[in-house]
């Protein structure tokens, strides 16, 4: 099967993309070029207590899920786009609902709360869960 009619059987938002091996969250721009956001399917793949150090490394440790090997540590925006189209796929109470990205601003890590929507600047030794997530061309923009 081609890549563009892998793309053009994007399934909806907050379905299951089997091909893809996770849930479909929708599309971003990442650096320039529009992609679909697949994240790996249910809190089974989450790895806990991670400090965000080492969020890149536990991602790649994770190895191989579903039959792809190319999951990445989510960037905030990533997480924010999960959090209005798959809050559901995630905890959402307690310390727990907390999940890093790999993303920093002024040197301070970011996370999001999925109990509240929250996105904020954590310390760097705090220890939260992290999801792998992978994406793919959608098209140019």
């Amino acid at each position: 099967m081609s890549t563009t009619e892998t793309i053009s059987r994007a399934p909806t938002i907050g379905q299951s993309w089997p091909d893809q091996g996770g849930i479909y969250i929708g599309q971003r721009l990442i650096d320039g070029v529009a992609h679909h956001i697949i994240v790996a399917p249910g809190i089974e793949y989450d790895i806990e207590k991670v400090e965000f150090k080492n969020v890149d490394k536990a991602v790649a440790d994770a190895g191989e899920i579903n039959g792809h090997a190319d999951w990445r540590a989510p960037e905030q925006e990533d997480l924010m786009l999960a959090y209005i189209n798959a809050q559901e796929q995630f905890v959402r109470e307690g310390w727990d609902s907390i999940y890093w990205s790999r993303s920093e601003h002024h040197d301070w890590p970011w996370a999001v709360d999925f109990d509240v929507g929250t996105v904020g600047l954590d310390y760097r030794n705090d220890e939260f869960r992290v999801r792998p997530f992978r994406s793919i061309v959608a098209s140019s923009i």
